[in-house]
């Protein structure tokens, strides 16, 4: 239940050039918030959308993001909600001053210093009693033997923190090494990318050994809403990003990302990915994106918990009496272009049919792009697709 005390504010979405920024805008635009875009790309497919306002172009650098910002404070406070890492770490580093203008999570950023990059998260993970998977940190050639020699094969290399270079050269968020030697190949290409890695021992089992624990907490430090996801297929397989979820209730899941948020003393948007152990059924956590949506939050949307709207009804002054329950439990989302991506590439392998992929759509209500009552971003994408691919084939013969 909601205390409904104040008028509905507008809301400011930084990064909406990216397909979490515009499920952001459709959700709150749903619910009659206005909305206004920051976009770094104004060519991105998802700022075609209807459901905001008007998209503003901005530079990447603070002063330019302030000087756009600073237009758009008015009376009513608008909410400010981060939709890419980038805008997560410009409002840890500007929200004290930008607060008395706007309404946002986490102003001083605490628990984003506590977690950001793999290192940090990783001490903190092991001052907490926080189940994660073995893991070094690697600044050199030694540190990186040293960690081959410690853990066990097969190996995972992330980067402490993916900047700029990384991203544009990596095009994954992280690389599987089988051995010691691979593993030292991997790093001898990455490390011109970044300066600090870590190890990480692979937990066994299949993309659907995965789950993400979604939740929104009030800057009272009460829990606002959450949600769990079952993560079906994900792209790149393995290693990437959900592509289909679905809603679920864990009782273990939901116990670890509380604990895991209290020790931080977050406040905001946060997504705690974890995995069960294909061989021991134990849970690990396998990393915490904090301060933002995450891609697939979308699925407690589809469940029925609106978690973005009750996050900005939150930082407009609401109370909330209880948690919400899903209307729809084991609804499912899907990023069609990226499934459809991840399903041939399992239909490759021998391990999913046509039927059984067509079969996986069923109790889908809630899709990243497609969206009927608002379609030029899916068209958009559509029409870029070639070329898209033109150029990865382009890169591919060049790597």
């Amino acid at each position: 239940m909601i205390d409904r005390t104040t008028s509905t504010p507008s809301a400011i979405v930084l990064g909406l050039d990216c397909i979490t920024g515009l499920q952001t805008a459709r959700a709150l635009h749903r619910r009659g918030v206005r909305v206004t875009g920051i976009a770094h790309d104004p060519r991105h497919f998802a700022t075609r959308t209807r459901c905001v306002e008007r998209v503003l172009p901005a530079p990447r650098d603070d002063a330019g993001l302030l000087a756009c910002l600073r237009p758009l404070a008015t009376d009513d406070r608008p909410v400010l909600i981060p939709a890419t890492d980038a805008a997560v770490f410009f409002l840890a580093r500007n929200g004290v001053a930008l607060g008395s203008s706007f309404r946002l999570s986490n102003a001083g950023g605490r628990s984003i210093e506590r977690a950001l990059g793999k290192v940090a998260f990783a001490r903190h993970a092991g001052a907490h009693a926080v189940p994660i998977p073995r893991t070094a940190a690697v600044e050199s050639l030694d540190d990186l033997r040293r960690a081959a020699a410690e853990l066990r094969p097969p190996f995972l290399l992330k980067p402490d923190v993916k900047n700029e270079r990384w991203i544009q050269q990596a095009r994954t968020k992280l690389f599987v090494a089988s051995d010691a030697d691979e593993l030292e190949r991997l790093y001898a290409r990455c490390r011109t990318w970044n300066d600090r890695f870590v190890v990480q021992e692979y937990v066994e089992g299949g993309d659907d050994r995965m789950y993400s624990y979604y939740a929104f907490i009030g800057e009272d430090g009460r829990l606002v809403a959450e949600c769990v996801g079952h993560k079906l297929r994900q792209w790149p397989r393995r290693t990437g990003s959900g592509t289909l979820s679905e809603h679920c209730r864990d009782d273990e899941i939901e116990r670890c990302g509380r604990a895991l948020l209290a020790s931080l003393d977050h406040r905001g948007h946060a997504t705690v990915n974890m995995k069960r152990d294909g061989r021991t059924g134990r849970l690990f956590v396998i990393e915490a994106n904090l301060g933002r949506p995450g891609m697939g939050v979308f699925v407690a949307d589809a469940a029925g918990i609106e978690m973005i709207w009750l996050a900005h009804r939150s930082l407009a002054g609401e109370s909330f009496s209880s948690l919400p329950e899903p209307r729809f439990p084991g609804a499912r989302w899907v990023c069609l272009k990226r499934d459809f991506a991840a399903a041939w590439e399992a239909w490759r392998a021998g391990e999913l049919g046509a039927l059984a992929y067509l079969g996986s759509l069923r109790g889908v209500r809630r899709c990243a792009v497609l969206d009927l009552r608002d379609p030029l971003p899916f068209l958009h994408d559509l029409f870029r697709l070639p070329g898209h691919l033109s150029r990865r084939r382009q890169q591919a013969t060049i790597d």
